[in-house]
């Protein structure tokens, strides 16, 4: 049974609404790689968020993955003629807001196969009354960074104290149903972990199951990779779960839960078109 219809990447930003007690001016550098599908004014704008989300991080503490993938491929009868195509993409959750912002530089550049843009700002970011619990945490792992279709992922959790466990796919092309509940399921439904597990994780004689890939691509996607996500939330007490998600939804959910409570950790990988 295939588990996985992930596609490509955007960008989450969950904010908190609760009071902001100060504020800070923080001198943050961003880039952001592009290629001939994607503007030159896009590509600096989202330099410039990404910036903004980046600041906040440094403010607040919480954790921003960048991730930035270039594949590239040789066509056999022309050695000369190589195809890169690059994939970015962010998540991102943050309890925090930007009050201003200032651009300080901002330059296009090129390297092997792609642009990206460069920005330096300045931004003033205000900071929540939130208390989180850093011996509440966990490492991440999977058996693989890149996968073709039909391989199966393994996902490795190490915990740092007794916790509830939930994992999930998110498919960021898709505005319904788009973050979808891979553990716990159907056949293994234990998620409570006080050391470390490797998932699939089959307990008490449950009926073995692999998460295998599948290629699913919207209609008129040409690219021959996919960015993916495995996200883990991780919570001191359990959590009923719905099986999937819309993802506004999904923040929403997220930030119902005591940032003291809680701990979400995310790695992507890449899905190869056969």
């Amino acid at each position: 049974m295939a588990w996985f219809k992930w596609v490509c990447t955007i960008c989450l930003c969950v904010c908190a609404y609760t009071p902001f007690v100060w504020a800070v001016p923080v001198d943050v550098k961003a880039e952001y790689y592009f290629g001939p599908d994607m503007s030159r004014n896009q590509a600096c704008e989202n330099a410039r968020e990404a910036a903004k989300l980046k600041a906040i991080s440094l403010v607040t503490g919480e954790r921003v993955a960048f991730d930035q993938h270039m594949h590239c491929s040789q066509n056999a009868a022309t050695a000369r003629e190589r195809k890169c195509e690059v994939n970015r993409n962010t998540w991102i959750l943050l309890e925090g807001r930007v009050n201003k912002s200032e651009l300080v530089s901002e330059v296009v550049k090129s390297t092997q196969g792609a642009q990206y843009c460069a920005v330096t700002m300045v931004v003033d970011v205000g900071f929540p009354n939130i208390t989180h619990d850093v011996s509440f945490d966990l490492r991440l792992d999977l058996n693989r960074q890149s996968f073709r279709a039909g391989e199966s992922l393994v996902i490795n959790i190490q915990p740092t104290a007794p916790m509830y466990v939930s994992v999930f796919n998110w498919r960021t092309t898709f505005t319904k149903d788009n973050v979808v509940r891979l553990f716990p399921n159907d056949i293994d439904a234990q998620n409570y972990i006080t050391q470390q597990v490797q998932i699939p994780f089959i307990t008490g004689g449950a009926t073995p199951y692999r998460f295998e890939m599948e290629w699913l691509a919207p209609a008129g996607y040409d690219k021959d990779l996919m960015t993916e996500w495995v996200m883990v939330v991780a919570t001191k007490k359990p959590i009923n779960w719905l099986p999937v998600y819309d993802m506004q939804r999904f923040k929403e959910k997220l930030l119902e839960i005591p940032a003291d409570q809680r701990r979400v950790v995310h790695r992507s990988y890449l899905l190869l078109r056969e």
